[in-house]
């Protein structure tokens, strides 16, 4: 039976369904945004058998994540892995803070120019590049169903820093190719929340009134467990079958889980840990498979510009039409959001690929002519 590392070498190190991958639930979650930032009730979906679909979105995006940086890390020493990750992160994330911050804010604002531009939530909110969550700008949003939100998609990014500092780190002790660190960091995480767990149950308090079980671990369990089993995927790539039936069964756990479960679940550190070995693999899988490539996009790498600016974009939009159903700013917010991404890609994420291309081709000639000693 073929296994995923042979299926990834068939196509040459590159997993053909995994643009489309990206792009599909990149538009996932802009059309799940919908729905509480035109009704100001994140749990409208709850009631309903999507209420799990649409949470699979983000941990995905971990797991395609995961598995690729992994490989990344797998080719290269570790400065230009910490230059690839650089490059590919920051430039349209300092790009889409600073156009909320200099452009949108000033422009939507409903104090005063000088008020905007001297408080200090706007310096604060250029914290978001280094990871430091800010939601609120000055004045901006005040008063739509979602208020004071510019850009909720940005409570990914200490996250996702997080493990490419933690894979940067197996490369510096040469643990990155060996698959127990992975797995040991994921046993982790499951023994810390299910202490969470065994301690609420001690003090008989429910889940929101300890920190432990709310907040940032159960924001971790959502993303980190899903990149450390994609990059465990890789690892073991040459030991694991690339197989359509468990691909299935683990497709089948979404519907199952959504008709049997309630929202509930989505609090519970323990269900999104358990949930992160299937899922990954079917979101591997699935990228592995022979999926149609969005022609349509020129072969550009649009889902990272879509999920990144199409929170600011559909708050300008509930701003200035009122709209109050999910469907209609969908649709009013499909052609602005792609053209954006698209300008983010070709003028900001592109040409800063380029140019870290470039410095590590310098890089490797200037390897190439030095002794082993001085590298």
């Amino acid at each position: 039976m073929e296994s995923i590392g042979g299926r990834l070498e068939r196509f040459g190190g590159v997993g053909p369904g995994f643009d489309l991958l990206r792009l599909v639930l990149a538009s996932g979650v802009v059309v799940w945004h919908c729905f509480p930032l035109t009704t100001g009730n994140a749990r409208l979906v709850d009631a309903t058998a999507f209420w799990f679909l649409v949470n699979l979105f983000v941990p995905m995006f971990f797991v395609v994540s995961g598995f690729l940086v992994t490989a990344s890390a797998h080719r290269v020493t570790l400065l230009p892995y910490l230059l690839n990750r650089v490059a590919r992160i920051v430039p349209a994330l300092l790009c889409v803070v600073a156009l909320s911050a200099l452009l949108l804010g000033p422009l939507v604002t409903s104090l005063p120019a000088n008020a905007y531009v001297t408080d200090p939530q706007v310096l604060r909110y250029f914290g978001n590049v280094v990871g430091l969550v800010a939601y609120p700008l000055p004045g901006v949003f005040t008063d739509l169903p979602v208020p004071h939100v510019v850009n909720g998609s940005l409570w990914t990014v200490r996250f996702e820093y997080a493990c490419y500092v933690g894979l940067g780190a197996l490369m510096l002790v040469r643990l990155a190719q060996r698959w127990w660190p992975y797995a040991l960091a994921y046993l982790l995480l499951c023994a810390l929340a299910a202490a969470g767990l065994a301690l609420r149950s001690a003090s008989g308090a429910d889940g929101g009134s300890l920190p432990i079980a709310s907040g940032i671990l159960t924001q971790a369990t959502k993303v980190i467990p899903y990149f450390l089993i994609g990059g465990l995927l890789f690892v073991l790539r040459h030991r694991i079958a690339y197989d359509w039936r468990l691909a299935l069964a683990a497709a089948l756990l979404i519907p199952v889980i959504g008709v049997l479960g309630d929202s509930s679940l989505l609090k519970q550190p323990l269900f999104w840990l358990a949930l992160a070995p299937p899922l990954a693999y079917l979101t591997v899988w699935l990228g592995l498979a022979r999926l149609p490539r969005p022609e349509f996009l020129g072969g550009g790498d649009f889902s990272y510009g879509v999920y990144l600016y199409h929170f600011p974009i559909l708050q300008l939009l509930v701003l200035l039409t009122g709209v109050k159903h999910w469907w209609l700013l969908a649709l009013l917010a499909a052609v602005p959001v792609l053209l954006v991404a698209a300008a983010s890609w070709h003028l900001v994420e592109k040409p800063a690929l380029l140019l870290r291309k470039r410095f590590s081709i310098a890089g490797q000639r200037a390897a190439a002519g030095s002794s082993p000693s001085t590298l």
